[in-house]
């Protein structure tokens, strides 16, 4: 047993480092007054160094917007760090959401579950764990790779620093050009950790789904009235719960589909370009990581929407027969709701996140890239 509660204790650490540099787990509501300065005091740093990066690579973009290969990389990196100012932003205004209230300290309620979870809680718990830490840990280090690969760009090509960014002062001596060095790498691991939000979101949804499926096994089991009365509450107790996700969340969707979708179709067109095999093999990881970001979203995302849907097969098969007139009334609101599905969407943009739209996304991406490409001038097939 304290070999489960140790994994489920590493995996919530394991995620809340792989955001340290973004501040972006918020800290609990029972933290000190001097904590609470000490967390908004990292996060005003952290968010200031992110923007020092953007704005010279606004100016790159300016710049360069006449040569297609300095123009797709730049662009791509800038999605990159706009992507995770924006996602610091998004979690900074939410954190409200996550610290109010019983129902609503969506983190607090997760942690707090995982600690005092009983044995057959904690066995479903440990069993989503094991079935998907290996892709998130694997996702998290890639993220990080894929930054170092950047980095080391200058290693392999003409440039002075892993972008191109511009800025209003010479960077041509020390000790400015270490100093400017060391600040782009630090924001790309930045930028790095803006991708590890994904895995902090996923396991927020993996978590209600995990609920969900304890919710359908404790219906099962339910022998008397009040227990079964304690499974209603609880589902509505849990609606509530995802409705929150939602609404937390939905801004952190449409931020990675708009950032991801740029940094694809830019960054791809530096595998067309006549270019050293390396700069190609860099893109080329820049574009996947870029690809796979949506897919942290919408694999757990569609996994809470089919598992809220078992609810409804799970409280028709007990005895719901047998019960008074009352209990078989609530029976018949739990099916009627249960066909209204948990999912995370966007009005006008993203109905339904799902597998499904995911792979939508991919389609969509790889025609917009084809038409850049004719438009700055390579006809030729993809």
């Amino acid at each position: 047993m304290g070999k489960r509660v140790a994994q489920l204790e590493r995996a919530i650490l394991f995620t809340k480092l792989s955001v340290a540099l973004t501040c972006s787990w918020p800290p609990s509501p029972l933290a000190t007054k001097n904590r609470l300065l000490l967390f908004n005091a990292l996060w005003c740093t952290a968010f200031a160094s992110s923007v020092a990066l953007f704005l010279p690579l606004l100016a790159a973009i300016y710049e360069y917007y006449k040569s297609p290969i300095i123009l797709g990389k730049t662009v791509s990196l800038a999605s990159a760090v706009a992507q995770v100012v924006i996602k610091m932003i998004i979690c900074r205004l939410q954190q409200r959401r996550f610290q109010v209230s019983r129902l609503f300290m969506l983190y607090f309620d997760m942690e707090n579950f995982c600690k005092h979870a009983t044995k057959t809680e904690r066995m479903v718990l440990e069993r989503y764990v094991h079935k998907y830490k290996y892709f998130h840990c694997i996702y998290i280090l890639w993220s990080f790779i894929t930054t170092a690969f950047v980095i080391c760009g200058p290693l392999y090509s003409s440039q002075t620093f892993p972008t191109h960014a511009i800025y209003p002062f010479s960077v041509k001596h020390q000790p400015y050009n270490s100093l400017i060095f060391f600040h782009q790498s630090l924001v790309g691991f930045q930028a790095s950790s803006g991708m590890g939000i994904d895995t902090q979101v996923a396991l927020l949804l993996r978590y209600a789904t995990a609920r969900f499926e304890l919710l359908g096994i404790q219906l099962r089991n339910a022998k008397t009235n009040s227990e079964f009365n304690v499974c209603i509450q609880k589902h509505i107790d849990l609606l509530r719960y995802t409705k929150e996700i939602r609404l937390s969340i939905k801004y952190l969707v449409l931020a990675t589909i708009a950032t991801t979708t740029t940094a694809v179709i830019f960054g791809s067109l530096n595998l067309i370009a006549n270019q050293p095999l390396i700069l190609k093999t860099l893109y080329a990881t820049v574009v996947f990581s870029a690809s796979v970001e949506l897919f942290m979203y919408a694999w757990p995302a569609d996994g809470m929407m089919r598992m809220s849907e078992r609810t409804a097969t799970s409280v028709y098969g007990t005895a719901w027969y047998n019960r008074d007139i009352s209990v078989q009334r609530k029976v018949l609101r739990i099916i009627l709701r249960s066909q209204k599905l948990e999912t995370i969407g966007i009005s006008g943009i993203v109905p339904q996140l799902s597998l499904s739209h995911y792979a939508k996304y991919l389609y969509t991406s790889l025609s917009y890239f084809n038409a850049l490409r004719i438009m700055v001038g390579d006809p030729s097939p993809l």
